[in-house]
């Protein structure tokens, strides 16, 4: 074989070598994103412990007293660091423009009259969803208009 064949066969296998890490390299960041993904989820688990913990609270009227308010506030603190975090790993809440409910990323949990809206747009939002990279994690709940 000359020089200019060796060549052109080292080259062929270096491109194939190359060709295999970039594959090896995707599988990896896919695989650490999945894994990224699943976390994600578990802390909306802690989140939903919160949301839980401050319904409870609510209802149970005891962010009434001076006292618990600090307590509230701490909690109400430690909630937000973990919407913090969630943001810097590209979890972002499901938004609804112009109140258009989307049955991929929301449930239905309930319906209510309002003559200032359309009726099927979303009123309120019961719970948050979240989404990561295009990827629900959470449905959101929502309230929709039905007007009589």
């Amino acid at each position: 074989m000359s020089k200019i064949d060796d060549l052109r066969e080292e080259i062929t296998k270096l491109f194939e070598e190359n060709i295999r890490l970039n594959n090896w390299i995707s599988t990896q960041e896919q695989s650490s994103d999945n894994q990224v993904g699943e976390i994600c989820k578990d802390f909306l688990q802690v989140l939903e412990a919160f949301e839980w913990a401050e319904d409870s609270i609510h209802e149970r009227g005891l962010d009434q007293s001076r006292i618990c308010k600090g307590a509230i506030d701490r909690l109400l603190t430690a909630k937000e660091k973990l919407l913090e975090v969630l943001e810097r790993y590209g979890v972002k809440k499901v938004n609804f423009p112009n109140g258009v409910m989307d049955a991929t990323k929301a449930q239905i949990v309930g319906a209510e009259p309002d003559d200032e809206k359309e009726e099927g747009t979303v009123l309120r939002v019961q719970r948050d969803g979240f989404v990561r990279k295009d990827k629900l994690l959470r449905k959101a709940e929502v309230v929709l208009v039905k007007n009589d």
